[in-house]
């Protein structure tokens, strides 16, 4: 990618005497259920679960480095436990073409039915599938006889059930590698939420977030705005992007369950808006997080942070205090 263009931008004066923001946006998330490393034949015989996720996040590592230079900012996320009801078989009703499925929710294994209907690819219609279902997963036979097969999670996520549900951010972190970390479970963070969580109420989901990264510089004098992705100018390098992005989104979401390192967080969190600050006047970094398409595994929390399926905030360093400003109007009075 020939960055020359942009790059010369940064040596013009009036940007460099401008004031600047940066915006922050989600451009791409890639998320799995943990359940499937620690218990990768699960799904069947024939199937490694723990060799096909880290082979895709290596797949998914490549094409970022190849063409992004990113970080990956992930978060480790615990969800009330979801099964499916085994001791109830799937009913069909001919009328609506739905398929009721009993599924069992959270430790008390709360009883509820979900509706959905299967659509049959070679005969264009809806139908009555063969499944076959355990308390993890669900196989569907077509009319061809070809098999796909689901976790419970992933099945009513692409069926679009809402069961009123969320992802409880309890870590943060960042990663040039996704299929090593926090993949191996030596990861200390991990282990931590896994000693912490319950996992006979919860799930653990780890989700890699790649963010898209643009500069507002604004001259009053001049009465001009430009807008351009950091990517183009690599104006912050790559490392410096990523532990910034992290540090923000860590104490954004402030986890009791990340106690442990607070206070050297805070401290090279500071750094960082210090040196973009005096590097590149930089003076407040505006985060918008939000699935493109919603569902409800993109609705997120933590033991400060209410659910929501929109997170949306600014960080700045008002002397030696970094503030957190929460709420839709902190981001638009920057666009």
């Amino acid at each position: 990618m020939n960055r020359g263009i942009y790059s010369s931008i940064l040596g013009n004066d009036f940007y460099q005497n401008s004031e600047k923001e940066l915006i922050v946006e989600l451009e791409r998330y890639h998320k799995y259920w943990y359940d499937l490393i620690v218990n990768p034949n699960e799904v069947a015989d024939y199937f490694n679960s723990r060799e096909a996720i880290v082979s895709y996040l290596k797949t998914v590592k490549k094409n970022v480095d190849d063409h992004l230079k990113k970080r990956f900012v992930y978060f480790i996320c615990s969800r009330t436990k979801i099964r499916f009801n085994t001791n109830k078989k799937p009913f069909y009703n001919p009328v609506t073409k739905k398929m009721k499925i009993h599924i069992l929710v959270g430790k008390s294994e709360k009883k509820q039915i979900i509706k959905c209907q299967f659509f049959d690819i070679p005969t264009n219609k809806f139908c009555k599938p063969k499944l076959k279902i355990t308390d993890k997963y669900i196989t569907i036979t077509d009319s061809r006889g070809d098999l796909v097969t689901a976790s419970v999670h992933d099945f009513i996520e692409q069926a679009g059930i809402n069961l009123g549900l969320y992802s409880n951010v309890e870590y943060v972190g960042y990663t040039k590698n996704p299929h090593t970390r926090p993949t191996n479970s030596s990861h200390a963070g991990l282990s931590d939420v896994l000693y912490k969580v319950s996992n006979e109420s919860y799930d653990i989901f780890i989700y890699f977030n790649v963010f898209k990264v643009t500069t507002q510089a604004a001259n009053n004098k001049a009465k001009l705005n430009i807008v351009i992705s950091n990517a183009m100018t690599d104006e912050l390098d790559v490392e410096l992007e990523g532990k910034l992005i992290e540090k923000c989104f860590i104490f954004y979401f402030d986890a009791l369950s990340q106690n442990r390192n607070k206070d050297q967080e805070m401290t090279e969190l500071k750094n960082s808006l210090d040196k973009i600050n005096n590097e590149n006047k930089i003076n407040r970094v505006n985060f918008i997080y939000e699935f493109e398409e919603e569902n409800e595994y993109g609705v997120f929390s933590s033991s400060k942070v209410l659910p929501s399926i929109n997170h949306t905030f600014n960080v700045i360093k008002v002397e030696d205090d970094v503030k957190i400003n929460t709420g839709l109007k902190s981001y638009e009075a920057t666009i």
